[in-house]
């Protein structure tokens, strides 16, 4: 009794830490880093998630961080590098899923399973219909067309702001 009593006080004067505060980064996520894929999302929904993320407010803070030309276009590249690798980890997913729904299809079929074989067929075409637009995608990221733009856009919008910011801040700030 005695030693499970001294193993309870030790538990009660370890204070548990259950959430991050506002300020805080945990330790190996710089601030900013986008996680692939993001939010969870897998596929096409991974794709649209990380194209409709706000660049700008990046672009400005990257802006005030280091207000150099040759860092906003290194980070647009990067940026478009990230959206090809969620491209490719995109196409192995449905590569995957679509060899998975074959063999279902085929082993369902051979039990006579014909119900849930017409439902694999629906589940196959909607495989094949997200593969044909990430294909697209790809093809419009390559070329630099096509929703890539925006992250551009949006980013560059964003620096420039900051660029916007650290003016005005200086000029009003001196003593003229």
């Amino acid at each position: 009794m005695g030693l499970l009593s001294k193993f309870k006080k030790k538990n009660q004067e370890i204070p548990a830490k259950t959430e991050i505060s506002r300020g805080e980064i945990p330790v190996g996520l710089p601030s900013g880093q986008v996680r692939l894929p993001v939010n969870g999302s897998k596929g096409l929904d991974a794709i649209y998630t990380f194209l409709q993320c706000d660049y700008e407010s990046r672009g400005y803070n990257d802006a005030l961080t280091n207000p150099d030309e040759s860092y906003k276009s290194d980070n647009i590249k990067l940026l478009n590098h990230d959206l090809m690798i969620l491209i490719d980890q995109s196409s192995t997913y449905y590569e995957d899923m679509l060899k998975e729904v074959e063999f279902h299809i085929s082993s369902r079929n051979r039990a006579g399973l014909v119900d849930l074989v017409e439902e694999l067929k629906t589940r196959l075409e909607i495989v094949n219909d997200h593969r044909l637009k990430i294909k697209v995608i790809r093809e419009e990221a390559i070329k630099g067309e096509g929703p890539i733009q925006r992250i551009g856009l949006s980013y560059q919008r964003g620096f420039m702001k900051g660029l916007s910011a650290i003016s005005q801040s200086r000029f009003f700030n001196s003593n003229i």
